[in-house]
């Protein structure tokens, strides 16, 4: 079933279970705009249900106050004052929140509406904060830092509610500074690289993991894709991640893992087959090695409200 709202389109995709797709509308204003910024009141209500669902593009929230929490990748994300929180296209999620209580402004935008225009399509993998299986996707922010934040929101709000022949260029240019401005600050306090340009073997990596991890997770195969050895991908990836590849890897895999268990039906005999397993027991193996616990348990866990994060 499909929904038209003035932001988006909603799909229910039945895989596993039943999850709305959100998918970004690029006809919302008088020209085509492949970007879209608003307050909490724009958006329809049951965009912070807790029933699961994803969208297509890249979504930055940014709260002035709220309570609750947000499941994201497998992460709890206190929703609070000052809380900015990054979810890149198809990342599963259900708000646990009262709505009553949320004050916050959304930047909702698709890749193409920076690659086509800075010819670097390895852009959003460059953000720490986007495709980031391992460091918290959200980042809190001193009041200071919010106010210029939200200025430049608020700039970038006037330019699209009155649209004119050349508000593309400046909403591009200003999306640009702030997500570059965001990233220095995510790396800055997790600790990571706020390197942006250099190493772009490394943000390549990321890129293949993201979309080949659940076919390939040997480091031979890496390696070959990006014709550089073994060696110096580990260099590459220590450099800008801070692990090695294999940790990476692995991290990207058990979000796969965690993702089936916690959001379809399938049994850990199909996910290890869906996730190139040579046999169940394998998989149950690897994951208990990085949770401490089994398929079955950690799928119980969550099933009776335990938390698994």
């Amino acid at each position: 079933m499909k929904v038209n709202t003035n932001i988006f389109e909603v799909e229910d995709v039945v895989a596993d279970l039943t999850m709305r797709l959100f998918k970004f509308s690029k006809n919302k204003y008088a020209v085509e705009l492949l970007m879209d910024i608003g307050s909490y009141t724009d958006i329809p209500s049951y965009f912070f249900e807790n029933s699961l669902h994803c969208t297509d593009f890249y979504e930055i929230v940014f709260f002035k106050k709220g309570n609750g929490y947000l499941e994201l990748d497998q992460q709890r994300i206190a929703i609070d004052r000052n809380v900015i929180v990054f979810i890149s296209p198809f990342q599963k999620r259900r708000w646990f929140v009262d709505k009553s209580k949320i004050e916050c402004c959304f930047l909702f935008f698709q890749d193409r509406f920076l690659s086509k225009f800075f010819l670097d399509k390895l852009f959003t993998f460059r953000l720490q904060y986007f495709y980031n299986k391992v460091s918290p996707l959200f980042l809190k922010t001193a009041d200071d830092e919010s106010l210029r934040i939200f200025d430049v929101l608020q700039d970038l709000l006037r330019e699209i509610k009155k649209i004119r022949s050349d508000s593309e260029h400046i909403t591009r240019a200003l999306l640009y500074f702030l997500l570059i401005k965001l990233n220095r600050a995510y790396a800055e306090r997790y600790q990571l690289s706020e390197e942006t340009k250099e190493n772009t073997t490394a943000y390549r990596f990321k890129q293949l993991l993201t979309n080949h991890i659940n076919q390939h997770r040997d480091i031979e195969y890496y390696a070959g894709k990006l014709a550089v050895s073994r060696v110096t991908l580990n260099k590459c990836i220590k450099a800008q991640f801070g692990m090695n590849v294999s940790e990476m890897i692995n991290e990207f895999l058990l979000v796969e893992i965690k993702n089936r268990l916690l959001y379809s039906e399938l049994s850990v005999k199909e996910i290890a087959y869906e996730l190139h397993f040579s046999a169940p027991n394998h998989l149950s193996r690897f994951f208990k090695m990085l949770t401490g616990l089994s398929p079955k348990d950690f799928r119980n866990a969550y099933q009776n409200g335990m938390s698994v994060f």
